[in-house]
């Protein structure tokens, strides 16, 4: 196509969703600063796309972020979708009353993606994680849970993907026997901790989210390692990490119901990325 063939406007329109996706929400000075536009035309863009449904306003805020419609856009990011829309709110009122971070993951084929995060709401952070963030799949607990309670079906795939994986932590770990010593006690207790080596001075322990009965995201919370041991974090936040983690599935379902174009399963599983840089733990 001639660049003169091109609209300006609808590229434009396109970038501030993919930003939106990468950033989770964005204000309209933000928007403008970050595209290069004028205020008045990141303005106009983003009042379409309010209008049209795709972004929606942040309660008790000036950002946008992106609404479930968008979900219509790409069937492979359906479930997590709603389960990051139903978790917004859910996420900040724990993140106030306990402190530490906490973030939503979802599997990619031989990795785990971070879907949200409320970093920027709390200090209790060493590395500020984004939106979009990847780490592999066997060195995380968010990985750990969403090999643990996926079908048989989606685990066999996921074991090929990870025999194959550039990634070091994924191979080592790929084999029959060593995941199910990696498996077992999440499946039994109903979370994960991060796998060793304990190098890190941040660890995570991480749920595993049900959307109509069916495993979709892995809800975490991340912590100084420092500051408490996995037993302190295990008297002390489990509860209420379980019950969010509920709270998040069902309100999720409820959403997913009611939308008729949801038909897409996930976790949808591509091809085997390159390796991972500079990891964090989730």
């Amino acid at each position: 196509m001639k660049a003169d063939q091109e609209l300006r406007s609808l590229k434009r329109g396109l970038k501030v969703l993919s930003l939106l996706n990468q950033t989770e929400h964005v204000s309209i000075t933000e928007l403008a600063r970050h595209l290069d536009l004028p205020r008045t035309t990141a303005e106009r863009i983003m009042l379409t796309l309010l209008a049209e449904g795709y972004v929606q306003r942040v309660p008790d805020d000036k950002r946008y972020r992106l609404s479930p419609k968008v979900c219509g856009l790409s069937g492979g990011f359906s479930q997590d979708c709603w389960v990051v829309q139903s978790a917004g709110q859910m996420l900040l009122r724990l993140t106030e009353k306990i402190g530490w971070p906490l973030a939503i993951a979802a599997p990619s084929s031989d990795h785990m993606v971070l879907r949200s995060t409320t970093d920027s709401t709390t200090s209790l952070w060493l590395n500020r994680r984004r939106v979009g963030a990847e780490t592999p799949i066997l060195n995380s607990s968010s990985g750990l849970v969403a090999y643990a309670f996926s079908t048989e079906a989606e685990q066999n795939v996921m074991r090929h993907l990870l025999l194959q994986s550039s990634d070091p932590y994924n191979r080592e770990r790929a084999s029959r026997t060593a995941l199910d010593l990696l498996i077992e006690p999440v499946v039994e207790q109903g979370f994960a901790f991060q796998p060793p080596p304990f190098n890190n001075p941040e660890q995570s322990i991480a749920f595993p989210i049900f959307v109509n009965g069916k495993y979709a995201a892995s809800l975490l919370m991340i912590f100084i390692t420092r500051a408490m041991s996995s037993s302190m974090v295990i008297d002390k936040y489990v509860p209420h990490l379980r019950t969010l983690a509920g709270d998040i599935g069902r309100a999720a379902s409820a959403h997913e119901e009611m939308d008729d174009e949801t038909t897409i399963p996930f976790p949808t599983f591509g091809t085997a990325r390159p390796a991972l840089q500079h990891a964090r733990a989730f």
